[in-house]
C-alpha cells in the first residue's frame, strides 16, 4: 500500500527544520485529541528531532515517554546527549509549544549483540486476518488523529467496543503509507488504540497518558500490507490510574513491540 502524495505523518515530519542547535515542527489540527496531540505523534516529533540532531546509524532500542501537558501547533524540540559509548546512545528530548512543555522523551540507541540466548514467548494471538474484519466507523466522539489510521479491531466493528477483561487487540495500519523512518512510523502508530481500561467503562469519562515505555525488538522492523497488530490489555484500574501492557505484531506474526503504560482516569 503505497501512497501516491506524501502521507499525512510525512507531511508533518517536512515541516521539521533544525538551527542551533533546536528543531521545529508544526503538529496540525488532524493529529489533535482535544487540546493536546496524540501521544504518539507528539513521540514521534521527539524522534524526529532527535534523528536530526543526533544522527546515529544505530537502532533504537528503549523509549521513556511522559505527557507532561499538552502539546500542539507551532512546536520547539531540544535534546541533550547522555552518553554515548562504543554499544549505546542515549539521548533526552523535550517537546514544548505555546502551551508550554508537553512532552518528554529518553531514547536509547542500542544495535543487537551477540548472545547464546535465543527465547520468545511472545507468540501473536489467534486473531483473524485484517482484510476480513469490518473498519472503525467513523463516529462523532472519535478523535481526529484516528482517521489517520485504519483500524480493524478483532473483537467488533464498533469504535466503542468492550471487553471484560479490559483488552483492545486490533489490526492497524496508516490510510496514508509513510516513507519516514520505520521506527518513527512505529512511534507514531504504536499509541493508537484506546487505552485498554476504556473497555471495562460503564459511564464515560475523560483519561490521561501520563507515560509510554517502548522496547524495540527488532531494529530493522517491517511488515506486509501496512498491517500490524496492536495490543493494549490492563491488569489494574482503581483510585483514577491504571495501567496497562502493550504488544505490536507484524503480520508475519513476529513480535516486533512491546511496551507498558500509565494512564489516568476521570471516571
Amino acid at each position: 500500500m503505497t501512497a501516491p502524495f506524501p502521507s499525512a505523518l510525512d507531511t508533518l515530519l517536512a515541516t521539521l527544520r533544525t538551527e542551533n542547535g533546536t528543531a521545529t515542527a508544526h503538529i496540525d489540527e488532524g493529529w489533535m485529541q482535544g487540546r493536546t496531540a496524540y501521544g504518539g505523534i507528539s513521540s514521534a516529533v521527539a524522534l524526529a528531532a532527535t534523528l536530526a540532531l543526533r544522527p546515529t546509524e544505530t537502532p533504537l532500542r528503549y523509549a521513556q515517554i511522559s505527557f507532561v501537558g499538552p502539546v500542539g501547533g507551532d512546536c520547539t524540540v531540544t535534546t541533550r546527549e547522555l552518553r554515548r559509548s562504543k554499544s549505546s546512545l542515549f539521548v533526552d528530548a523535550g517537546v514544548m509549544s505555546d502551551m508550554g512543555f508537553g512532552t518528554a522523551a529518553l531514547f536509547a540507541f542500542s544495535g543487537d549483540r551477540a548472545s547464546h540466548l535465543d527465547h520468545n514467548r511472545l507468540a501473536i494471538p489467534d486473531v483473524p486476518a485484517p482484510e476480513t474484519l469490518k473498519p472503525v466507523p467513523d463516529h462523532k466522539v472519535r478523535p481526529s488523529f484516528t482517521r489517520h489510521f485504519d483500524m480493524r479491531p478483532t473483537t467488533g466493528p464498533r469504535f466503542d467496543w468492550k471487553s471484560e477483561v479490559g483488552e483492545y487487540l486490533t489490526w492497524v495500519r496508516f490510510v496514508e503509507e509513510p516513507v519516514c523512518h520505520p521506527m518513527i512510523a512505529l512511534l507514531a502508530m504504536g499509541d493508537a488504540l484506546p487505552p485498554a481500561a476504556m473497555a471495562l467503562f460503564t459511564e464515560f469519562g475523560p483519561i490521561s497518558s501520563m507515560n509510554w515505555t517502548v522496547n524495540m525488538l527488532t531494529g530493522t522492523p517491517r511488515t506486509d500490507d501496512g498491517w500490524w497488530l496492536l495490543s493494549a490489555r490492563t491488569g489494574y484500574a482503581r483510585a483514577g490510574f491504571s495501567v496497562q501492557d502493550m504488544m505490536i505484531w507484524n503480520r508475519a506474526g513476529e513480535p516486533v513491540m512491546s511496551g507498558s503504560q500509565g494512564i489516568a482516569i476521570y471516571a
